[in-house]
């Protein structure tokens, strides 16, 4: 009896143990993708990311399938697993989709927001900007004061569907701030949305939108740029 005893927890700590590897792997492998280290339409080669992480190829393997159902990778039978492809289309249309999200939470925050909330999102955008000295740094305080907006609507699912947008969007996004005219009008627009959740305006969703949503035009710029820096660094 005692051996047997000694036995199950070993057991039940394997699945734990293989979970926890795949969940590393995965983490890992999304950075890579968000961050664009496999080119658009690049074959996906399993083997050097096992090698890489020092791991079986059955984590890779599993950690490429999630990023197929996030639209990250995308997977040709018998083929293997690609990376996805991007065009000044795809950049719009999910600047598109980021408005319909925010803007869908901003109506619910004025709703449901407390001025507590307000206050501490007002707060830590002033203190994150106010350290702020690339556009890395500043995409990662314009992703959190977005977030924290979208928080106060009380829907965790939002939030969610809002961070899986950003990912697919960081890396453009700081191209984006990289302008000095996109980057002055991003503190007067979040100013504004902040001023017009204070009073419970819905006319900061429409200040929202327009913060957002990116012209056809812009879409074509951001992208070429940022083709350009994937393909020639």
């Amino acid at each position: 009896m005692a051996t047997a005893k000694a036995a199950n927890p070993t057991k039940a700590g394997t699945p734990k143990r293989a979970a926890d590897v795949v969940e590393k792997v995965y983490r890992q492998v999304k950075e890579m993708a968000v961050e664009y280290r496999f080119r658009p339409g690049e074959r996906v080669n399993e083997v050097e990311l096992a090698q890489k992480f020092n791991v079986s190829r059955t984590p890779v393997r599993q950690a490429l399938s999630r990023l197929v159902h996030e639209e990250f990778v995308t997977f040709v039978p018998n083929r293997g697993f690609y990376a996805r492809e991007i065009t000044p289309e795809d950049v719009r249309q999910i600047y598109e989709y980021r408005a319909l999200i925010e803007c869908g939470a901003y109506r619910l925050a004025c709703q449901r927001a407390t001025p507590e909330q307000i206050a501490e999102a007002e707060r830590l955008w002033t203190e994150q900007t106010s350290t702020t000295q690339n556009s890395e740094q500043l995409g990662e305080a314009d992703e959190a004061f977005h977030i924290a907006i979208t928080e106060m609507a009380g829907n965790p699912h939002i939030t969610t569907a809002l961070r899986d947008v950003n990912a697919k969007l960081r890396f453009f996004r700081r191209i984006d701030l990289e302008n000095p005219t996109r980057c002055n009008k991003t503190y007067d627009e979040h100013a504004a949305v902040l001023e017009c959740l204070k009073r419970g305006d819905p006319e900061g969703a429409e200040i929202l939108r327009t913060h957002i949503v990116m012209s056809s035009e812009h879409a074509v710029e951001v992208t070429k740029e940022g083709l350009a820096r994937i393909f020639f660094g």
